[in-house]
């Protein structure tokens, strides 16, 4: 499990970044098609200011399809795993395959040209089911955390610069910037980072703060930002998941690199607006981050806790859409939890989506909730509406149908 360690050190996937940048790099005058399932446009209309462009609740159709998989592809489907840079495609192929992942992450900060992740992508698409293809994402929020750096996309800057965007513009920015992605076949967007933190926390908050990743100190001003962020990136027939999910604003630790607190926050309505603003405004997913709120649920990580997953996202903010994990396979906030069980622990909490870093990891996690599903009459129940919320989010990029 520890040989995708220098990842989350090195390359920081999910949360983290590298310390360094490569310098921004010009647009490619010429991009190819993005590869398309099944014969939906790549590009949606754009869709006017403060609207929800598109139902949080998973069509009938959508969970129809989902009951007609055996129980091992329902199981796969829950599960994103990661492909480092240096990855060859037949190995990653392979992987993704053996444990059936309903998505994959583009790990790592790649300096390839769009054509060539393009190329990547197809093969990646012609390798997963037909009925049901892979769902690529990445993590392009901008700044210190823009993954796809190569000629073709553009150079993002910081959420901190980008919060200085009059509104039309950013959304405008954002539709342009999630094209990119989508003529590369990459049609999710692991963005828009919506935790709040406090001015006089900044320069102590690792994982958000000090990295210029937040939009601002100003709960108004972010649930402002993320808004533009998720109906650009809907404009452009990208999906998108604002995180973390309850926010990171008071933790000061990395949770990939170490156990997070949060001593303070009581997630009241006040302290979730700009998760409930994305939502709102037609958030594909939320992810849930693995800090421990102390004043909430202080035995659990948020990702563990139903209390957080199902009680305040599910039921009191009414979000009925894919939720997904931060990163269950080498961070070091979950270190402590047997690694099979995570995903599990996870699903069984109220989650849809296990993220993975380490592909070992993501079939013990796989093999140990098809184990448990073939034991557990109730839990097997539960799955086909979690995949019928990721396919409802294929179906929206335009990669199936569900009728």
């Amino acid at each position: 499990m520890r040989g995708l360690r220098w990842t989350v050190l090195g390359l920081v996937a999910f949360g983290l970044v590298s310390c360094t940048q490569p310098p921004p790099v010009a647009p490619s005058d010429s991009t190819p098609t993005a590869p398309q399932r099944p014969t939906t446009s790549a590009s949606a209309p754009s869709a006017p200011a403060g609207s929800v462009t598109k139902s949080a609740l998973p069509a009938a159709d959508c969970l129809e399809v989902a009951r007609q998989l055996s129980l091992p592809e329902q199981v796969g489907q829950l599960y994103m795993m990661a492909i480092n840079p240096d990855t060859p495609i037949e190995s990653a192929v392979a992987k993704m395959q053996r444990s059936g992942a309903g998505a994959v992450i583009l790990l790592g900060n790649r300096t390839d040209p769009l054509a060539q992740v393009t190329t990547y992508t197809r093969q990646l698409l012609a390798a997963s089911p037909e009925q049901f293809p892979v769902l690529v994402a990445v993590d392009q929020e901008g700044g210190l955390v823009q993954r796809l750096q190569g000629p073709g996309f553009e150079t993002i800057p910081a959420a901190i610069e980008q919060a200085t965007t009059p509104a039309d513009q950013l959304r405008a920015d954002w539709q342009r910037w999630g094209g990119q992605l989508a003529q590369a076949g990459v049609l999710f967007d692991l963005a828009p980072v919506a935790d709040v933190v406090p001015a006089d926390q900044v320069a102590s908050n690792e994982a958000i703060g000090q990295l210029r990743r937040g939009f601002g100190a100003d709960a108004t001003v972010v649930a402002d930002r993320v808004t533009q962020v998720v109906q650009g990136l809907t404009a452009a027939g990208v999906a998108s998941s604002v995180k973390h999910f309850p926010g990171l604003g008071n933790v000061s630790q990395n949770t990939d690199l170490a156990v997070g607190h949060d001593n303070t926050s009581l997630l009241t309505e006040a302290e979730l607006a700009p998760f409930q603003a994305a939502i709102n405004a037609g958030a594909s997913s939320v992810m849930v981050s693995s800090a421990i709120y102390n004043q909430v649920d202080p035995a659990n990580p948020a990702v563990f806790s139903s209390e957080i997953v199902t009680g305040i996202l599910r039921e009191r903010m009414g979000f009925d859409g894919l939720i997904i994990s931060d990163d269950l396979g080498v961070a070091a906030a979950v270190a402590s939890y047997d690694v099979s069980t995570r995903g599990l622990l996870f699903l069984r909490a109220g989650g849809d989506m296990v993220i993975v870093a380490d592909p070992e990891a993501a079939q013990s996690m796989v093999d140990a909730t098809l184990a448990a599903a073939q034991s557990d009459p109730s839990f097997a129940a539960l799955l086909a509406d979690k995949v019928a919320r990721l396919f409802a989010v294929k179906a929206e990029v335009g990669l199936m149908t569900c009728n």
